[in-house]
């Protein structure tokens, strides 16, 4: 598996980030502390060398479902979050595959 870059990462957290601000009905500091569990738990998960997209959007849902679960729009998140993800290990599978090297002698 690819390794992700910090900036993939920040993607992520952004997707996430943008349903935090749709959130009219909890307090800015509940806000801040959604946000810290968010990053806490997406940098590790998406820097592990095991994880893959599927098994990373099983686990969002397991162990944030709390913070999902307040979203305005969380089927349409899950869709978002799953584009996301999907897009950017694809990316990084493409960028760490060898290039063809050109033996032609």
């Amino acid at each position: 598996m690819a390794k992700l870059r910090n900036r993939d990462i920040q993607k992520v957290i952004q997707v996430f980030d943008n349903e935090l601000l749709m959130i009219v009905r909890v307090s800015k500091v509940e806000k801040m502390k959604m946000r810290k569990k968010i990053v806490n738990f997406l940098q590790p998960a998406l820097k592990s060398a095991t994880m893959k997209p599927d098994i990373f959007i099983i686990e969002v849902e397991n162990k944030l479902s709390d913070i999902i679960r307040l979203f305005v729009d969380s089927y349409g998140f899950h869709n978002r979050l799953t584009d996301v993800v999907r897009r950017i290990y694809a990316n990084a599978e493409e960028s760490a595959a060898p290039a063809p090297s050109s033996d032609e002698q």
